[in-house]
């Protein structure tokens, strides 16, 4: 059996669980290409105005999965205790049925981590059931995606690209894509350690971010971050002239601490992790300035936003909102990059050296 899973949405972050989940049934799950122009303009043809791009985006991408047995939407409802997530995901699969390809079948689970591990479990054996499963099956597979999805969170703190980390996972799903990698040793049963130990991947491959230019962090949500036909590829543009940061290379101990410091707590799941990955870089040090990437029209971003703006203005840091949707140009994405780091650059090398006369312009200038 072949399932279709679309790359947009909470591909970026829970693949890995839904790639694990299936490889232990026994089922191949596809995902669509990466977004074109052919896949963006046929979501913004048949998905509704005002809704926002990652669910255009996603639109598009369902009505490419045709060859394919059926397709596999989740409705993830929240993925942490005493969190929601996104009110257009929690609408998911419905609010898209109209994109689904005619004749394909959808396949769906509700997953509620709120309501406890027991009753997830107990969804996913509601679910095993269209699929044949038994209960055992569904036990041990449930078991082997919260092993992946670990796996691939250590892979993400550790420095490991999303990128390189998806790579990994989609080769386990996908087996053919482990000989188009250039993966070695291809003949065995591959596991997730095989590749967050390093032991397949060529370490010149794992080489990080440049060693070069200010070090930015690159705040947003992970489907418009790792978006790259979307975001006109900023992560790269951006890893060309400076060193670059990411949210999911700060762990959960750090972002619960900085949350902690609000008055009243985000319950939203990717709110609150972009303001505590966002915090932690407006008070380290060694981090020069943030880019926050935002989608127009998104109700969580306005509300993050605001707060991170104003930790960057108590502890003077260089902080620009880049807002994208469907009409965003790229030679303006690019001319307020460019000033970015260019102003970055001369705030290192000039704004240390002013007068000893009158006052100081900011906290953290010389006075010498």
């Amino acid at each position: 059996m072949r399932l279709g899973f679309p790359r947009a949405l909470m591909y970026y972050e829970y693949y890995p669980f839904w790639a694990g989940f299936f490889y232990k049934l026994g089922i191949e799950l596809v995902t669509s290409p990466l977004t074109n122009r052919e896949i963006m303009e046929s979501g913004l043809k048949k998905a509704p105005d005002e809704t926002c791009l990652p669910v255009k985006i996603l639109v598009g991408h369902l009505t490419v999965l045709s060859d394919v047995d059926g397709i596999f939407l989740p409705r993830l409802v929240s993925m942490e205790k005493n969190t929601y997530l996104c009110p257009k995901i929690l609408g998911l699969p419905e609010s898209v049925l109209y994109a689904l390809p005619a004749g394909v079948q959808l396949y769906t689970v509700d997953i509620n981590w709120r309501e406890g591990k027991r009753e997830v479990l107990k969804q996913l054996m509601a679910f095993g059931g269209t699929l044949r499963a038994t209960k055992g099956r569904i036990r041990e597979a449930f078991a082997e995606a919260q092993r992946w999805q670990k796996a691939y969170q250590r892979m993400r703190h550790s420095g490991w690209s999303f990128t390189e980390s998806m790579q990994c996972f989609e080769a386990l799903a996908e087996p053919m894509k482990l000989k188009d990698l250039g993966f070695k040793q291809v003949g065995r049963r591959q596991k997730p350690e095989d590749f967050e130990d390093g032991w397949l991947l060529d370490q010149a491959v794992r080489s990080g971010c440049r060693e070069k230019g200010p070090k930015i962090a690159l705040v947003g949500h992970s489907y418009l971050t790792y978006e790259s036909y979307a975001n006109m590829n900023l992560l790269q543009r951006l890893r060309e002239k400076a060193q670059v940061v990411v949210v999911e290379n700060i762990g959960p101990s750090p972002v619960e601490e900085q949350h902690s410091k609000l008055q009243k707590k985000i319950f939203w799941s990717h709110a609150k992790k972009i303001f505590g990955a966002g915090a932690v870089y407006v008070e380290d040090p060694e981090i020069e300035g943030l880019i926050y990437l935002s989608c127009f029209g998104c109700g969580t971003d306005s509300m993050t936003n605001d707060l991170l703006a104003r930790r960057a203005r108590q502890n003077q840091k260089p902080y620009l909102v880049l807002t994208l949707d469907e009409h965003s140009g790229e030679a303006g994405v690019v001319t307020r990059i460019e000033a970015f780091l260019d102003m970055l650059e001369r705030r290192r090398d000039y704004e240390s050296h002013l007068s000893s006369y009158g006052e100081r312009l900011d906290r953290d200038s010389s006075l010498t």
